[in-house]
């Protein structure tokens, strides 16, 4: 029996984010953009956890959204930054869960390491509390010493401030890009290259050799063409090359917060082999 049933024309957001990880969407207001815009099923896609999901289902089912069970992964792919985007029906096992979970807890080690050098440099945060309210009050993620810098004006912006927590010892915790893949597969879930026309900081960017020298160390299942930045060139490039080489299609907004970018309504169309490797059934119309 199929999860859910949808049409072609229906639409489809499979990379999003919320507070359970770097976002600034609170999950209800998350799922209160994605009923206004008609998106019909989602993808919240949190960093490096999968904690949330069973929040994320409550508020799909009480707003007619339905979820796919997903994660981002952050990894590393000789030695460069590579995030990868894992769907499944329903996740089997541990290993990705035990994958994801080690990663986060060896990036709040150093979320907690550059806080304490902070202090010792003088910084002082009174407002914590409120500031990471939405994280429970307590340090959870990277961005979040960012975050306080700017909310207690020791820096006019994100950019300025992770300039700061990288100079207070911030630097980049992933997961092995090939133990991922893996890891994906043994937990059922399909591995997805995320934003491959993406190219900012450290970031892989994936030019067809690139991605064929990806394949060839960590067998992805798919790339995710559709991108609110890649240009036309690039999605259409990058449509041809998961055609050529058989590979599924992804689509996602990348959306963060309301003050970032809003969800993106996808026609279901573009990503249908995606959607039904996780058990929706895409039809003519219904």
């Amino acid at each position: 029996m199929p999860e859910a049933t949808i049409s072609l024309n229906d639409s489809v957001d499979l990379q999003t984010h919320t507070t359970w990880s770097d976002g600034q969407w609170t999950p209800r207001a998350l799922f209160d953009a994605l009923a206004g815009a008609g998106v019909r099923v989602v993808a919240v896609t949190d960093h490096d956890t999968l904690d949330g999901l069973p929040e994320m289902r409550t508020l799909g089912r009480t707003r007619g959204v339905h979820v796919v069970p997903a994660v981002e992964v952050t990894t590393n792919w000789r030695g460069r930054t590579a995030h990868l985007l894992c769907f499944a029906r329903e996740f089997r096992g541990n290993a990705l869960g035990d994958l994801v979970r080690a990663t986060h807890e060896r990036q709040l080690d150093n979320t907690r390491e550059v806080h304490d050098v902070l202090l010792r440099r003088g910084h002082t945060f009174p407002r914590l509390p409120q500031v990471l309210r939405e994280r429970g009050g307590e340090l959870a993620r990277p961005v979040d010493n960012a975050t306080l810098l700017v909310e207690h004006g020791y820096a006019p912006n994100l950019a300025a401030a992770l300039d700061t927590i990288r100079a207070a010892g911030f630097h980049s915790v992933t997961a092995d890009l090939s133990e991922a893949v893996g890891a994906a597969h043994a937990s059922g879930a399909l591995a997805v290259i995320a934003h491959p026309g993406r190219h900012d900081g450290e970031i892989v960017r994936y030019e067809p050799d690139v991605l064929d020298d990806v394949h060839r160390e960590a067998p992805f299942d798919g790339i995710e063409v559709y991108y609110p930045i890649h240009s036309p060139d690039q999605t259409a490039a990058y449509a041809r090359y998961a055609e050529t080489r058989g590979l599924l299609v992804s689509a996602g907004s990348d959306s963060h917060g309301p003050r970032q970018r809003p969800p993106i309504a996808y026609p279901a169309r573009l990503v249908r082999p995606l959607l039904e490797r996780c058990g929706i059934q895409v039809t003519e119309r219904i």
